[in-house]
């Protein structure tokens, strides 16, 4: 389902903004970065707004001591740097205190592009899939992203958001069920594309490419990486798969493809996996975010391509 556009940033924290000026519990910790949709919040809340300045780790720890008193810090910033930046501090103060604090990483994957290597997101989701306790939600539309919030705000323990930026369509109905940590976009059949995020669009546009070819392929958005495996997601998506494709705009190891293949190994899974992700690489390159996918061979020309290849008989 599409509809309007919308900055998937803002679906996201007008919901924050809504949970916040019901609750006085709620604070807004900072990096010196902007939001629109926050600024309201910074203006009509401003003792439960703090800029901590270029202090990523300081920020963790302040939100961890906040927490720790009873309030409900939302930290954000950009996502490689709410990360590596402070990962210390959120095995340590957060997570193994399972604190409730969520960790919204603006801009995952390419989506700073020409800002280069410092700020690609592509790795954070291995590093935080590795701290036991962090919940992982990575929205692909602004339906999905306000009720990723909604979700975030609702946890007892430690969560990181992955919030892209930029326009973005709604894909889910309005009402949708959120709280499997998936939905299917499209009829599953015996080949079906798992994606994450920003290559939730990019999923969708390759199934009705190959429908049209005769070629019917499922799409499911991921929008919880973590946790994945559940008995729901067992029952609907893995068992009824021959063949799976994860798609996503992260590094090959650690992502959605490897917790995957985690899963069809430990049940020995009768499912074949294709992992469509960038390369295991540190990316030391600037340029636009569809130059960079399409070094990764994740443009739509060659997406077409590798899916039919693998769904074929």
């Amino acid at each position: 389902m599409s509809g309007a556009m919308q900055d998937i940033r803002d679906a996201y924290f007008d919901t924050v903004y809504e949970i916040g000026a019901a609750d006085k519990n709620v604070i807004i910790i900072t990096n010196d970065m902007d939001v629109y949709s926050l600024r309201k919040f910074k203006e009509n809340f401003p003792d439960r707004f703090i800029n901590v300045g270029v202090a990523e780790q300081n920020m963790i720890n302040v939100a961890a001591g906040l927490a720790s008193c009873g309030k409900r810090p939302v930290v954000f910033g950009i996502s490689s740097f709410v990360t590596f930046r402070c990962y210390e501090q959120l095995r340590f103060n957060v997570a193994s205190m399972n604190l409730p604090v969520v960790i919204a990483g603006i801009g995952s994957g390419f989506a700073f592009s020409h800002d280069g290597p410092t700020h690609h997101g592509i790795q954070d989701v291995a590093v935080v899939r590795a701290i036991p306790g962090f919940t992982i939600y990575n929205p692909g539309d602004t339906v999905s992203a306000a009720a990723c919030a909604q979700l975030s705000m609702q946890a007892r323990g430690p969560v990181f958001a992955r919030v892209d930026k930029g326009a973005f369509p709604a894909l889910h109905a309005p009402g949708s069920d959120f709280t499997k940590g998936f939905g299917i976009l499209r009829p599953l059949s015996a080949t079906n594309i798992l994606a994450t995020g920003y290559m939730l669009q990019p999923a969708l546009a390759v199934a009705d490419s190959l429908a049209a070819r005769g070629l019917k392929v499922g799409v499911v958005d991921v929008f919880r990486l973590q946790p994945l495996v559940t008995p729901a997601f067992l029952a609907e998506v893995l068992a009824p798969s021959a063949r799976i494709v994860t798609l996503e705009e992260n590094a090959l190891t650690g992502g959605l493809g490897s917790a995957l293949a985690e899963a069809i190994t430990d049940r020995a899974a009768p499912c074949r996996l294709l992992r469509l992700a960038t390369a295991d690489e540190q990316v030391l390159v600037y340029g636009s975010r569809e130059w960079l996918l399409a070094r990764d061979k994740l443009d739509p020309a060659n997406l077409v391509e590798r899916v039919r290849s693998f769904a074929a008989p």
